[in-house]
Parts: C-alpha cells; structure tokens; sequence
C-alpha cells in the first residue's frame, strides 16, 4: 500500500480511539440535565438537540438508542421523531464519509479473497443490506456507520437505505420514551411489541440463506 494510505489509516484509527477515550472520560449527560439545557434554549432547543444528536452519532459506542428514548420524553412523539430522523440521517452520512475517506483504501490494501467476496455481495444488495441492518435493534448504529464506510456501497443507496430502514425503529424508541411515563398506556404497550417484533423479524432475515453470486 501507498504511504498515504498508512497515513490516512492512521488517522481513522486515532480518531476512533479518541472518541472512545473522551466518551468515556466525559460520560453523558443525564436526562435532567439535558431537560434543564433545553427548558432554557427556548426555540432553538430542537436545532441543539439535533445538533447533539449528530455529534453523539459520531461517537464509536454511541448512545442513539438511549438518546431517541430521551428525546422523546423531552421533546414529545412528533417533535422528537422528526428531530431523531434528520439528525441521525446527517450522524450516520458524517460518519460514512470519515470511514470511507481514511479506512476503504487500508481495508482494500489488506483484505484477504474472502473479505473481498463479502464486500462484493454487500455492494451489490447495497441498499437492502443497509435497509436490513437499519431495522434490527440490535445492530449498533454507530457502529455500522463506520462498517459500512468501510465497504464498497455507494452513498446514495446508503442513505436511502438509512433513512428508510430507522423509521420503525425511531418511532418505537420515540415512543417508549414519550409515553414511558405510562407504561399501561397502549401507545407504550404497542412500542414494546413493536421493539421485539422488530427484532425477532431482522434475526430471522439476517439468518435466510443468501444466493452465490456470479
């Protein structure tokens, strides 16, 4: 591999490291704190919250499922679920990007047949693996935007795929923490099947057996 792209390898990894670091050094901040930063925002609350969304979507480990929940108890079902779309439609093309610019040259330079084989079918089912792995629950966020920068997808089917496949998952975690307070509630109680309906329905997905291509 060329010498820049050590260094840009070098950089990408430097960069996941101190977030890791400095996410773990600061913490988040809590639920009160973040509604007594909000109460005194007034009308720019929902910008700065979109904001720290991004950022916090940025992150290696990051919070976006605890963060949605959050929001929804702040900010109410329908303003917190249009804040969380666009914010974490903007987090997951930021990070793509990082990933894709600094690490896709290493990860080509180093891959072995097989890992090559798996990006080609990842490329080429491009949008519904992104689709797929948006709506299974358990599959890290932020984790993933970086994974997938790292593969072949082209952008635009990435971020249709994003902004499609978080829709279930952002209304149910919305939910839950807009009507979290009500947990007999049956918007509550219909979030709660939603979440594992979700899940157990992306597991089985996942595990279908998959076509050889070419």
């Amino acid at each position: 591999m060329r010498r820049s792209t050590y260094v840009k390898a070098g950089i990408f990894v430097l960069l996941i490291a101190t977030a890791i670091v400095v996410q773990v050094s600061i913490g988040l901040p809590s639920r009160d704190e973040l509604q007594s930063l909000l109460d005194g925002l007034g009308a720019i609350a929902v910008p700065v919250f979109i904001l720290a969304y991004v950022g916090a979507s940025l992150l290696p480990v990051g919070p976006s499922a605890v963060l949605t929940i959050v929001g929804g108890a702040l900010l109410g079902f329908v303003v917190a679920f249009a804040s969380v779309l666009v914010a974490a439609v903007i987090g997951s093309t930021i990070g793509f990007l990082i990933s894709r610019s600094l690490g896709r040259d290493a990860i080509q330079g180093l891959s072995s047949e097989r890992v090559r084989d798996l990006d080609a079918r990842v490329s080429a089912h491009g949008f519904g693996a992104v689709l797929l792995a948006r709506m299974v629950p358990l599959i890290p966020f932020t984790t993933s935007n970086y994974a997938f920068g790292l593969t072949s997808i082209p952008l635009t089917p990435y971020v249709l795929g994003t902004a499609l496949g978080i829709i279930p998952g952002t209304a149910v975690y919305v939910a839950v923490g807009a009507y979290g307070a009500e947990p007999t509630s049956p918007p509550f109680l219909i979030a709660i099947g939603a979440l594992v309906l979700l899940t157990v329905v992306g597991l089985l997905r996942s595990r279908r057996p998959r076509p050889p291509t070419g």
